[in-house]
């Protein structure tokens, strides 16, 4: 059963993915629909599948541990945004940050170069987006529905973060 909840989160989150680079190539970056580059939207979507989604269903399920459920839906949701803010959102930026130009078949210095450039703009973007809705989804969603929910968001941030990982 638990299986199944990881499988179907890593296809949700693939599938999210994959939109959400299909979308920033096609509409934010402007390609013609024949430079649309499908190898770099299928590593996308491979890195919800086998990343993106199980990591955020193991994160959610821990994290709803940490918090008691002896309070208002509201006081425990900011008390989940905070810890998955200050916590999670960190080093899984990093992460990605890390695998994206890694499986697109940049150098290991490259990359850490552009993590230097670009790591401290990627995390206040997030910032911007991941703690408002971060505090609707753990306040208001059934835990069920809190990697979906991310998800749904995500398509927007994952426009954002495929560009500025994709940027040569």
């Amino acid at each position: 059963m638990a299986l199944r909840g990881y499988l179907r989160e890593g296809l949700n989150a693939a599938l999210i993915m994959g939109a959400g680079d299909a979308i920033a190539q096609l509409v934010i970056e402007k390609k013609p629909f024949q430079d649309w580059d499908i190898a770099r939207t299928a590593r996308f979507t491979t890195l919800g599948l086998v990343f993106v989604g199980p990591a955020l269903r193991k994160w959610y399920g821990t994290l709803d541990t940490f918090v008691s459920k002896q309070q208002s839906a509201t006081r425990r949701g900011l008390k989940k945004m905070i810890i998955d803010q200050s916590c999670f959102a960190p080093p899984f930026t990093l992460v990605l940050s890390y695998v994206v130009p890694c499986i697109n078949g940049e150098q290991h210095g490259r990359i850490v170069d552009r993590i230097k450039e670009n790591y401290l703009s990627i995390m206040q973007r997030n910032y911007m987006l991941w703690p408002m809705a971060q505090t609707i989804n753990f306040s208001l969603m059934p835990i069920q529905y809190q990697v979906i929910f991310a998800q749904i968001v995500a398509v927007f941030w994952n426009c954002y973060l495929s560009t500025k990982l994709n940027e040569r």
